[in-house]
């Protein structure tokens, strides 16, 4: 689009599309969030450790017949976003790697005429730990 501007079009028919074309984007509606440490694993980290990586952490959107809508990964620091493109009752869900456990692993949420998730709050879903399992084979 910029390079259509830059070769066909004057600065200010430029400016007024791309002006549009960011409205258009701000209109998406969608539930968002984090996922994060809960309160008790945070106080346990270390100011020198490295920041926790989210980007393994998965989001689904399912209607309450458990129907795949959409999924996301989240970014590194654990925000995620899924675009809403109808109105009704839906649940969100978090996975991450195998064993890591959630607070809270699904939430149901409504999209209705107001068209807002939530009221228009962040969905917060916290893990609280995880587990290992496997063997020990001695020599």
């Amino acid at each position: 689009m910029e390079r259509a501007c830059a070769e066909r079009l004057s600065a200010a028919t430029c400016m007024l599309l791309l002006l549009n074309h960011i409205q258009v984007h701000a209109d998406i509606l969608g539930c968002g969030g984090f996922v994060e440490a809960s309160l008790a694993l945070a106080q346990l980290r270390k100011p020198d450790d490295p920041k926790l990586d989210y980007s393994g952490m998965q989001v689904e959107l399912r209607t309450k017949d458990g129907l795949l809508k959409s999924q996301t990964e989240c970014a590194p620091n654990g925000y995620f976003f899924i675009p809403m493109y109808e109105k009704g009752s839906f649940v969100l869900k978090v996975s991450g790697p195998e064993g890591w456990h959630f607070e809270r692993s699904s939430v149901g949420v409504v999209v209705d005429e107001t068209n807002q998730c939530e009221n228009g709050e962040d969905i917060i879903f916290q893990y609280t730990g995880f587990s290992l399992t496997g063997r020990v084979k001695g020599a």
